[in-house]
């Protein structure tokens, strides 16, 4: 039997594994929308890097971040693969929570994320997203050092790779620890939530630029015109993997 539960309030469709934590919503009237701040978090990567050609999603849940790709880089996306686990949640990518299933972009790959992206070519993917808990709070191998390993090596050359950690969990720290192993501490960012546990962790190939510059303010300014999103903000927010461990 599925543990999967859908509830509609206000306009919003939301997405539960059979507990009360949210694993994702969407505005129905507004499906590209990203609808909850840490999923709008999960963009800030944009601070630094130009929007990707290649993408690669682990962890499907309500869609919302490859629903969002489409509608707002549809100039410069070339490929976007959505690794899931579980077939009834694909399912809901052509039901409750649809995605463009005939733009021949997209790619939905039922399996496991941590493992596919070991067969992926090297250097192949500009931009990781990675967002997968279950009805628990685990995420299995997409904290691992071998993960981390292999979405490394599959990251072109100012590839990032962007996950939602939680702060609150004892598994944290050690999370950040084998990040930083491979990525190195001057490839990493951390951006907290407002008003959740969520935390955004920005890992890039390549060195990141100094958060407090005039060129990063300028950046910041100019994406929060284009997409309305609070990049602002979330440069002032930015905190080194230093600060945390």
């Amino acid at each position: 039997m599925s543990d999967l539960l859908i509830s509609e309030h206000l306009g919003y469709r939301t997405l539960h594994f059979g507990s009360e934590w949210v694993q994702g919503r969407m505005r129905i009237s507004r499906p590209a929308e990203l609808a909850l701040g840490y999923a709008q978090d999960m963009c800030a990567a944009l601070l630094f890097v130009p929007p990707p050609k290649q993408v690669y999603v682990a962890g499907l849940g309500v869609g919302s971040l490859p629903r969002w790709a489409f509608a707002n880089w549809a100039d410069s996306l070339r490929h976007v693969e959505v690794v899931e686990l579980r077939s009834d949640v694909m399912a809901l990518a052509h039901s409750a929570f649809p995605l463009p299933i005939a733009d021949p972009r997209l790619r939905l790959t039922l399996g496991d994320a941590a493992r596919i992206v070991a067969d992926r070519p090297a250097e192949s993917i500009d931009w990781m997203w990675v967002d997968c808990y279950d009805g628990r709070g685990r995420v299995g191998k997409l904290e691992s050092a071998e993960f981390y390993a292999a979405a490394h090596a599959a990251l072109k050359a100012r590839g990032v790779l962007v996950a939602n950690m939680w702060s609150s969990v004892t598994r944290y720290k050690s999370g950040l620890r084998r990040l930083r192993d491979v990525f190195g501490a001057a490839h990493i960012a951390l951006l907290p939530a407002i008003e959740t546990e969520n935390v955004t962790v920005i890992a890039s190939k390549a060195a990141l630029p100094a958060f407090d510059s005039r060129a990063a303010q300028a950046r910041a300014r100019a994406l929060k015109a284009e997409y309305g999103l609070p990049f602002e903000r979330w440069l002032k927010a930015l905190a080194p993997v230093s600060s945390v461990i």
